[in-house]
């Protein structure tokens, strides 16, 4: 039995007292749930148009103006790539403030542009890399790995959106305690743009005098694959 789910932005009466033709195009997508596209057509949509998604057969029906079916189908045909291979950079940092004025020395095994962004974005002067580690994923993918002996990180990989950027689900980074047992510090959902490090801080209170720092980079393997090869067919 086939599902059909259709939204339209305004009622039939309306539509039918617009002038100018509505046409109709269909995408169906081979690499991504036509689902997740849905979000990514409605901005595009004039108060005429509408997208139609059918499961069954992983596709989206887009009536609008001409112009804007157009501009529907090469959205979709970027987004419809096969899965991205990315690759995770994650380092632990402990953050303070520098009593022995030699806040301004190289901090071994970060790079100087993201010790110098820290300390522009913080109050600390001071860094200490605890440990760090280089991740291989590819979308839709669940990653757990420890960080050293004492972190452990923990998420599973979104898609990459046209805007470049991923969801990182269940976003989780806990520490093994000296007792032994795991301890959560951070549990949540992030939207990371590619190519620009996200800096989550720790403080037991804002005016703590220590920090603890997780910064994660996320980088594509291979360049997205941006041409428009039209895969719609518009009637």
């Amino acid at each position: 039995m086939a599902v059909f789910i259709a939204t339209s932005l305004v009622s039939p009466a309306v539509v039918a007292t617009e002038s100018g033709p509505i046409v109709t195009g269909t995408f169906t997508l081979r690499h991504r749930a036509a689902s997740e596209a849905i979000d990514l057509v409605h901005p595009l949509l004039t108060a005429r148009g509408s997208v139609e998604l059918r499961p069954v057969d992983n596709t989206l029906v887009i009536r609008d103006e001409s112009a804007t079916v157009d501009r529907a189908l090469v959205l979709l045909a970027e987004f419809d790539l096969p899965a991205s291979a990315l690759r995770f950079e994650v380092r632990v940092v402990r953050a303070g403030l520098d009593r022995a004025g030699t806040g301004n020395q190289v901090v071994e095994g970060l790079p100087p542009a993201l010790v110098v962004r820290l300390r522009e974005l913080l109050g600390f002067d001071s860094f200490e890399l605890l440990s760090g580690t280089d991740l291989a994923a590819t979308e839709n993918q669940q990653l757990e790995s420890w960080i050293g002996a004492d972190f452990q990180i923990r998420f599973r990989v979104g898609v990459v959106q046209v805007d470049r950027r991923v969801k990182l689900h269940g976003f989780q980074v806990a520490r093994r305690e000296q007792d032994g047992e795991v301890k959560v510090l951070i549990h949540t959902n992030l939207s990371l743009w590619l190519d620009k490090p996200m800096i989550l801080g720790l403080a037991r209170t804002e005016s703590s005098e220590q920090a603890l720092m997780v910064v994660i980079h996320c980088t594509l393997e291979k360049p997205l694959n941006r041409a428009r090869a039209m895969a719609g067919d518009r009637d």
